[in-house]
Protein backbone atom coordinates (compact mmCIF):
# COMPACT_ATOMS: atom_id res chain seq x y z
CA UNK A 1 0.00 0.00 0.00
CA UNK A 2 2.99 2.27 -0.19
CA UNK A 3 4.87 3.36 -3.04
CA UNK A 4 8.72 3.00 -2.76
CA UNK A 5 10.23 5.29 -4.97
CA UNK A 6 14.18 5.79 -4.58
CA UNK A 7 17.24 6.96 -5.95
CA UNK A 8 17.30 3.43 -8.28
CA UNK A 9 13.96 4.24 -9.61
CA UNK A 10 13.29 5.79 -12.82
CA UNK A 11 9.76 7.46 -13.49
CA UNK A 12 8.08 7.49 -16.67
CA UNK A 13 5.40 10.24 -17.13
CA UNK A 14 3.26 11.46 -20.24
CA UNK A 15 1.04 14.82 -19.95
CA UNK A 16 0.13 15.03 -16.79
CA UNK A 17 2.37 12.59 -15.14
CA UNK A 18 5.33 14.10 -16.60
CA UNK A 19 4.94 16.93 -14.84
CA UNK A 20 4.08 14.98 -11.91
CA UNK A 21 7.45 12.94 -12.58
CA UNK A 22 9.01 16.42 -12.92
CA UNK A 23 7.49 17.79 -9.42
CA UNK A 24 8.43 14.78 -7.88
CA UNK A 25 12.11 15.16 -8.69
CA UNK A 26 12.15 18.40 -7.60
CA UNK A 27 12.63 17.19 -4.04
CA UNK A 28 13.57 13.89 -4.28
CA UNK A 29 16.28 11.70 -5.74
CA UNK A 30 15.54 9.17 -8.55
CA UNK A 31 18.16 7.54 -10.82
CA UNK A 32 15.87 9.11 -13.72
CA UNK A 33 12.48 10.94 -15.11
CA UNK A 34 11.46 9.93 -18.90
CA UNK A 35 8.80 12.66 -19.73
CA UNK A 36 6.51 12.21 -22.69
CA UNK A 37 4.80 15.27 -24.25
CA UNK A 38 5.58 17.14 -21.21
CA UNK A 39 4.65 20.76 -20.57
CA UNK A 40 4.96 23.50 -18.04
CA UNK A 41 1.56 25.51 -17.88
CA UNK A 42 -2.65 24.06 -17.17
CA UNK A 43 -2.87 25.32 -21.17
CA UNK A 44 -6.00 26.63 -19.60
CA UNK A 45 -7.65 23.70 -18.91
CA UNK A 46 -9.47 23.79 -15.09
CA UNK A 47 -9.18 20.19 -14.21
CA UNK A 48 -5.09 21.20 -15.01
CA UNK A 49 -5.28 23.89 -12.81
CA UNK A 50 -6.50 22.15 -9.82
CA UNK A 51 -3.77 19.57 -9.85
CA UNK A 52 -1.90 22.44 -8.13
CA UNK A 53 1.25 21.78 -10.12
CA UNK A 54 0.89 24.81 -11.73
CA UNK A 55 0.72 26.98 -9.08
CA UNK A 56 4.35 27.73 -7.65
CA UNK A 57 7.50 28.37 -10.08
CA UNK A 58 9.47 25.72 -11.21
CA UNK A 59 12.77 24.52 -9.82
CA UNK A 60 14.75 23.42 -12.82
CA UNK A 61 17.87 23.18 -11.06
CA UNK A 62 16.71 20.76 -8.27
CA UNK A 63 14.90 18.55 -11.22
CA UNK A 64 18.87 18.13 -12.49
CA UNK A 65 20.55 17.87 -8.75
CA UNK A 66 18.02 15.08 -8.03
CA UNK A 67 18.49 13.04 -10.89
CA UNK A 68 20.72 10.91 -12.81
CA UNK A 69 19.45 11.82 -16.58
CA UNK A 70 15.92 12.92 -18.10
CA UNK A 71 15.00 11.91 -21.32
CA UNK A 72 12.32 13.85 -22.85
CA UNK A 73 10.21 12.64 -25.76
CA UNK A 74 7.90 15.18 -27.91
CA UNK A 75 6.11 15.14 -31.39
CA UNK A 76 6.08 18.71 -33.24
CA UNK A 77 2.32 17.37 -34.25
CA UNK A 78 1.02 16.17 -31.05
CA UNK A 79 -2.43 16.91 -30.79
CA UNK A 80 -2.85 18.07 -27.48
CA UNK A 81 0.48 19.64 -26.43
CA UNK A 82 1.72 22.87 -28.14
CA UNK A 83 5.15 22.08 -28.93
CA UNK A 84 6.39 25.29 -27.62
CA UNK A 85 5.35 23.85 -24.22
CA UNK A 86 7.63 20.81 -24.40
CA UNK A 87 10.70 23.02 -25.96
CA UNK A 88 10.20 25.16 -22.56
CA UNK A 89 10.60 22.55 -20.89
CA UNK A 90 13.88 21.23 -22.69
CA UNK A 91 15.03 24.87 -23.01
CA UNK A 92 15.15 24.29 -18.85
CA UNK A 93 16.33 21.21 -18.50
CA UNK A 94 19.28 20.94 -21.39
CA UNK A 95 21.53 21.88 -18.21
CA UNK A 96 21.72 18.36 -17.32
CA UNK A 97 24.97 16.79 -18.45
CA UNK A 98 22.22 13.78 -19.16
CA UNK A 99 19.62 15.20 -20.61
CA UNK A 100 18.44 13.94 -24.27
CA UNK A 101 15.42 15.15 -26.12
CA UNK A 102 13.88 13.07 -28.83
CA UNK A 103 11.93 15.02 -30.92
CA UNK A 104 9.65 13.98 -33.46
CA UNK A 105 7.14 15.57 -36.00
CA UNK A 106 4.81 12.59 -37.09
CA UNK A 107 4.07 11.13 -34.23
CA UNK A 108 1.10 12.79 -32.37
Amino acid sequence: DHLRVDASTVIVGHSSGAVAAMRFAETDDVAGIVLVSACHTDLGDANELKSGYYSRPWQWGEMVKHTSFIDQFGSTDDPFIPWDEMQHVADNLQAHPNFKLHKYSDQG
